[in-house]
């Protein structure tokens, strides 16, 4: 499974590219803003992007979103307690942003343990983790997860957003210190790590 990560947007989200080279099947992860980058990254690589998957439904995640369902026909995906983020400027903090938007709902609501397949071989498993926000979520792979803003290198997300929850998110994280310790952390913003790392120098936790 191959792994590309873009810096998108005016706050610097991580957008994720994963696909797998026998397949040529991908998903897009987190299209927080437009990137001509991204879009020649996929076409160089001839890959076809089944999947449009929202680890929360933040403006800095989403802010790309109209883009990258022109670029690639996919339906997206984001957990049933973040479904309003998508109509509601409010909720997506793009009001708070000065630049209110709002995009179409979304076309599957994400469940805990729901299995999003890449191809035959590949697949990523939702765990919620709200805090951040009510809906927010992870995406776990064989070697990988994909935080969002639940997790970072040495932080977690921030809760003094609307539907933030400092409990919700501790507890959230706790939850990921469960995971094999060799799983690499790939974040909503700023540089990997890996959950062995955090479980031991996250001074959250």
């Amino acid at each position: 499974m191959q792994i590309r990560k873009f810096i998108v947007g005016p706050i610097g989200a991580n957008c994720y590219v994963v696909w797998s080279e026998d397949s040529r099947e991908g998903v897009m992860i987190d299209p927080g803003g437009a990137s001509p980058q991204i879009e020649e990254y996929i076409k160089e690589n001839h890959i076809h992007i089944n999947k449009i998957v929202l680890t929360h439904g933040h403006f800095d995640h989403i802010g790309g979103l109209d883009e990258a369902k022109a670029l690639t026909g996919a339906p997206v995906y984001i957990a049933k307690d973040d479904a309003d983020c998508l109509t509601s400027s409010g909720k997506n903090i793009s009001t708070m942003m000065g630049q209110a938007k709002t995009f179409e709902p979304a076309d599957v609501l994400m469940k805990d343990g729901d299995v999003i397949s890449i191809d035959d071989k590949h697949q990523l498993t939702v765990m919620l983790t709200p805090g951040h926000t009510p809906g927010g979520c992870c995406l776990i792979g064989k070697e990988v997860v994909f935080t969002g803003d639940t997790l970072f290198y040495t932080s977690i997300g921030r809760t003094d957003f609307p539907g933030g929850d400092y409990q919700a998110i501790i507890a959230s994280v706790k939850k990921l210190m469960t995971l094999d310790e060799h799983l690499k952390v790939l974040p909503g913003h700023g540089e990997n790590s890996e959950i062995g790392f955090e479980r031991h120098n996250n001074p959250f936790i």
